[in-house]
This record gives C-alpha cells, sequence and structure tokens, in this order.
C-alpha cells in the first residue's frame, strides 16, 4: 500500500523544489511570494515529516544533502506527472478529447446516434466513439457493468436499479410492399393481417424488445406471434420483406432506418388498432455523472430526437 505521510502537503514539496532550484531561501521565498520565514517553516515541517535533512545550510548558500538529492528526483518527477494529469483534465473539460462508449438498438444507433456524428467530429476530432449494438438485456447488462457511458433502448429486468430518463415515444406500423393493398386501407388494424391468407410474418427474434413489445400488445393475431421467419436486426427484417417473403410490423423509428431507404420498394403505414407505443430510454448507472464527453453526445442526441419529431408516430418524451 503506497505510504504518503498526511503532514505532508504540496505547499511545502513546491517550496523544497523552490529552494533546491533557487539554491537559497530569499529568492526562492520571493518567487513563491511567501515571507523567508514562512518558507523556512515550511522546509522545516517537511524535514521533520520525513525524518531526514533535505538541505545542508550555511550563513550564505542552501545545498542539498545526498538524501535531498535523491527526494528532489522523485518530487519533480511527481510535479510532472501532476502537470500532465491537469493538462489531460484540461482537455477533457475543454473536449479536445475524450473517450465514449453506448450500448442501443440498431434503430438508435442508426437513426438518433450515427446521424450527430458528422457535426460532433467536426466539432471535436479528438473524442472517440464506440457504439454497440445489442439486445434490450444486453444493453441493460453492459451499463450494469459500466462497460458503456450508458445505454439507450428499452427497459429490461436485468437493468435492476439502473436510472432510466425517458427519452423518445414511437408508434408501431406495418412494413410492406407497395403493392400490398393494407398500406392503401382507411384503417388498419392487427386483425386485418389475420384475415389475409395470402400474408406471411417477417417478425425479430424473440430477445428483442420490439418482438417481446408485440407479443404483450392485446389482440395480437397467432400469425404475427408465431412467424415462421425470424430476424435479428432492421436491416435483415427489411431485406426480408423487400424479397417478397412478407410483411412486419416495427416501430416507427425503426421505420426510419436507412436500409428501409434504400430498399425502393416498402413503405410504412402506421397501425391504428391496437396502438403500440415503443419507449426508449436513456440508461445510466445510478451515482455515476456524465463524462463531457459522454455528455456532448447525450445533448446532441436529445437534438436529433427534436428533429425526428417531425415524422408521424414519433413523439419525444
Amino acid at each position: 500500500m503506497p505510504v504518503f505521510p498526511n503532514n505532508i502537503s504540496l505547499r511545502q514539496l513546491r517550496a523544497f523544489d523552490e529552494v533546491a532550484r533557487q539554491g537559497a531561501f530569499a529568492p526562492a521565498a520571493r518567487e513563491l511570494c511567501l515571507t523567508q520565514s514562512a518558507l523556512s517553516e515550511s522546509i522545516r515541517q517537511l524535514e521533520e515529516a520525513l525524518g531526514l535533512r533535505l538541505f545542508d545550510r550555511t550563513t550564505r548558500t542552501v545545498g542539498l544533502t545526498a538524501a535531498g538529492q535523491a527526494f528532489l528526483l522523485d518530487v519533480r518527477q511527481a510535479f510532472e506527472t501532476l502537470e500532465q494529469g491537469f493538462q489531460n483534465l484540461g482537455d477533457l473539460a475543454a473536449l479536445r478529447r475524450g473517450k465514449v462508449r453506448i450500448a442501443a438498438a440498431p434503430s438508435v444507433l442508426a437513426v438518433l446516434l450515427l446521424p450527430v456524428l458528422p457535426a460532433l467530429r467536426a466539432r471535436h476530432p479528438g473524442i472517440e466513439v464506440d457504439l454497440i449494438e445489442d439486445s434490450a438485456e444486453g444493453i441493460a447488462q453492459r451499463v450494469q457493468a459500466g462497460s458503456v457511458d450508458f445505454g439507450v433502448g428499452a427497459a429490461h429486468p436485468a437493468g435492476g436499479d439502473l436510472l432510466t430518463q425517458p427519452l423518445i415515444s414511437d408508434a408501431m406500423g406495418l412494413v410492406a410492399k407497395l403493392d400490398e393493398p393494407l398500406l392503401q386501407a382507411g384503417r388498419l388494424t392487427a386483425v386485418d393481417l389475420a384475415q389475409l391468407p395470402h400474408l406471411a410474418f417477417v417478425g425479430l427474434t424473440t430477445d428483442t424488445a420490439i418482438s417481446q413489445l408485440l407479443a404483450s400488445a392485446p389482440g395480437m393475431p397467432q400469425n404475427l406471434l408465431q412467424t415462421p421467419l425470424r430476424l435479428s436486426n432492421p436491416q435483415l427484417l427489411f431485406e426480408a420483406v423487400s424479397l417478397g417473403l412478407g410483411v412486419s410490423i416495427v416501430p416507427a423509428l425503426t421505420a426510419r432506418h436507412p436500409s428501409l431507404g434504400l430498399q425502393g420498394n416498402l413503405r410504412f403505414r402506421l397501425l391504428d388498432e391496437p396502438r403500440i407505443l415503443r419507449r426508449t430510454l436513456l440508461i445510466q448507472r445510478p451515482r455515476r455523472a456524465l463524462s463531457p464527453a459522454a455528455q456532448l453526445l447525450f445533448d446532441a442526441l436529445a437534438a436529433q430526437v427534436q428533429t425526428l419529431a417531425q415524422f408521424e408516430g414519433i413523439t419525444p418524451d
């Protein structure tokens, strides 16, 4: 265990360093804006705490003892380390550098987080960002373990005592090919999907929050819950729908995923009944403030949420 006497202060160490640098008490006192007697007392207290003489004193000069010479090297190395530490903190506070790790659902990464990075990188090129795709359970576990600064996703029992803050809500709707008649219906309900035998339903894997939300919604037809095809992320799901393998129900935010835009033959239509809302949360560990860099990214994320509010079915919380 490191040993550092409680009665030794940084002020005493600075006094020791300056006297060694000047080779006399009077100029060292002037440099430190101290009286000579106060400087002498600081050196006396330091020597007493260490149990060793650091200086040989005469009426005209002050010289380091052998112990003082060895100690001076360590003190100056410690000062250099402290100076670098203060510089690092200054860089972090000024957002000249830093690292942020965020775990989020795929649609959150693609629609909320990635779009804010170009402007962030232009203003703060020294900030590194790691974006990690995960399920609701995985996000909670990563935040709980402290391996990410914060998570963005749905609530999950694995979160335990994690702090959550509402961020955005989005309603569920149908994703289908352009020629699907349901896209043109005056009113769209989940029951309509059950009554069309030609429709196969494409779902997300059961570990995703979207799949769990659909399973818990009242009145959902069995063909939506026991689908023959499940995929692990929205990009694959949209590709499957584009290939004619079926239709799907996803939240409005997920429908803004860039891969849906690449599929020119797909469209999204809000579900009128049941009205199913997904709530996306900011997830943090308790008693752990965000770093300046993480706070910067969260503020940009919150601004992006406001931008997305222009789209039907998306509401900031």
